[in-house]
């Protein structure tokens, strides 16, 4: 077994509940159909203040040439959800070796009456599956066998978009600057379905009048240029 060692950390002037746990994973994100592969995960009860050392320990066996490896944590009280990282740490690059620092924020705020906010941190739009929920305001439906459409986009040095668009796979590139978003060169699998295919066809159609995006907690939203909301979708990969 390897190890990886590393610290979590919150900027926030208050104390954690007594009964408070602190739980790191180890993803493989590369794969486009399915939510994150969880390789790896270790739980630590937090004494004292921050910074909270871990050391979290996997089987490199499990790893392959083609994999994607992050790391994310949160911290949960009796079940409840307190603190959660809201961008992926990439496990291995090249400061490999060196103590990681992943830093969490705080989820929704306790007012005086007792009762947990709904608010959540908002989740990165890159290098998060996020399912497709709504297009042009009508609930999206399942895809081809079952399977639900979604998008990925990667970060890095190869900024590249891909997924499931309810019959095919589709891949690409877009562009990214603050809150602006273009598609750009979809390329589309031709494979033929006997359901999906005019979902699918919205889909990719919608995708190619994108210029805005907003992310509000695990939801994204995505806009045309005359600032009709023509896409949703929920983020599952840090779920």
């Amino acid at each position: 077994m390897n190890t990886i060692e590393g610290s979590v950390r919150y900027r926030e002037r208050m104390a954690l509940p007594p009964n408070a746990e602190i739980h790191i994973f180890l993803e493989d994100v590369a794969r486009m159909d399915v939510p994150s592969d969880v390789i790896a995960t270790t739980r630590i009860v937090p004494q004292g203040g921050p910074p909270w050392t871990f050391s979290l320990a996997y089987d490199p066996g499990k790893l392959h040439d083609r994999g994607r490896y992050v790391l994310r944590a949160r911290i949960e009280a009796d079940g409840r959800l307190l603190f959660i990282s809201t961008r992926q740490i990439p496990a291995f690059d090249e400061n490999a070796g060196s103590p990681v620092d992943i830093l969490v924020s705080r989820v929704g705020r306790t007012p005086p009456d007792g009762r947990t906010s709904a608010h959540t941190p908002d989740v990165s739009l890159t290098d998060t599956y996020w399912k497709l929920t709504e297009i042009d305001g009508q609930p999206a439906a399942l895809g081809a066998g079952e399977r639900e459409l979604h998008l990925v986009l990667t970060s890095g040095e190869g900024v590249r978009v891909r997924g499931f668009s309810g019959c095919n796979r589709f891949t690409g590139s877009y562009e990214l600057n603050e809150d602006q978003l273009r598609f750009k060169a979809l390329a589309v699998t031709r494979m033929a379905c006997r359901e999906g295919m005019e979902q699918e066809r919205r889909f990719l159609e919608a995708l190619g009048g994108v210029v805005r995006f907003t992310v509000s907690g695990d939801s994204l939203a995505l806009y045309t240029g005359d600032e009709r909301l023509i896409l949703r979708f929920r983020a599952i990969a840090l779920q």
